[in-house]
């Protein structure tokens, strides 16, 4: 396990360093946009380009928040018996 745990963690960090790599790279800023980015052509990309990736990550979203209110509710049975008004014997 320990070492599944190393393994990921190098190679991390390693992709950590291609990253740097690339966008420190002179090809990347050599030759400026022609265009400037607008609102609306960021809207765009958005609902078409990009529709399917963002309901995907919609829904992964709200599966994410149902489990987390799943997860902090409190079920002691004092607390139980506070919330629906039930005697403890």
């Amino acid at each position: 396990m320990k070492f599944i745990s190393l393994f990921s963690r190098l190679g991390l960090l390693a992709l950590g360093f291609l990253l740097v790599a690339i966008v420190n790279d002179d090809a990347v800023w050599a030759s400026p946009s022609d265009t400037t980015p607008t609102t609306s052509g960021l809207a765009d990309a958005l609902l078409h380009e990009w529709g399917l990736a963002m309901m995907v990550l919609g829904m992964l979203m709200a599966m994410a928040m149902m489990g987390a209110a799943y997860l902090v509710r409190d079920e002691r049975r004092e607390n139980l018996l506070w919330e629906f008004g039930g005697e403890e014997e």
